[in-house]
C-alpha cells in the first residue's frame, strides 16, 4: 500500500510540472541578479513576500548539451505586495537578459545555441501581474523569501 501512494504521489508531482520550466531559489538565483541594480533590490526585497519558489525556463539537453537542466529567466513567483491595506496577491516576475559563450568563452551571436557551455544572465526589469486563480497567500512550509522589515526602515 505504501508503495503505491509513494508511486501516485511521484506522478503527482510529475503531472503538474510544467514541461519546460525549472524552480530556483530566491536567495540563490535570484537576489544575485538583483545586486546590479540597488534601487530594484530593495524594492523587491522590502515590498515583496516570496509565496512559491521562483519558476524560469529550463535548458533541454538537445538544444545545448552541455547546459542541458540548466534554468534560465524570466523568472515569474508568487509574491505577496506590501501595500497600505495589507498584502496584495501578485505574480512577481523578474525579467533578465542571457548571454551564451561557447567553449572558447566567445559570445554566441548567430542564434545557434547547441555550442553553449556557459551563460551569465542579468536582471533587466520587473513585472508586476495579477494573482492566479485560486492563488495562496500562503503556502505549507511558509514564505519561500521574507526581509527583515528593520533593514528597510526609512529613518537610519
Amino acid at each position: 500500500m505504501k508503495k503505491h501512494l509513494f508511486l501516485l504521489a511521484l506522478w503527482s508531482v510529475h503531472a503538474i510540472a510544467l514541461p519546460g520550466t525549472g524552480s530556483v531559489d530566491f536567495t540563490e538565483a535570484i537576489v544575485p541578479l538583483l545586486d546590479a541594480n540597488p534601487a530594484f533590490k530593495q524594492y523587491v526585497l522590502c515590498n515583496f513576500e516570496i509565496v512559491g519558489d521562483p519558476m524560469g525556463t529550463r535548458i533541454g539537453n538537445a538544444a545545448m548539451p552541455h547546459l542541458g537542466g540548466a534554468v534560465t529567466g524570466p523568472f515569474s513567483m508568487w509574491a505577496n505586495l506590501q501595500g497600505p491595506k495589507g498584502p496584495m496577491k501578485v505574480i512577481l516576475t523578474i525579467n533578465t537578459t542571457v548571454t551564451f559563450f561557447n567553449q572558447a568563452g566567445q559570445p554566441i551571436t548567430d542564434g545557434r545555441l547547441t555550442p553553449a557551455v556557459r551563460f551569465v544572465e542579468k536582471f533587466a526589469n520587473i513585472e508586476i501581474d495579477p494573482p492566479d486563480a485560486g492563488q495562496p497567500a500562503m503556502t505549507p512550509g511558509g514564505l519561500k523569501f521574507h526581509v527583515d522589515r528593520r533593514l528597510c526602515a526609512t529613518d537610519k
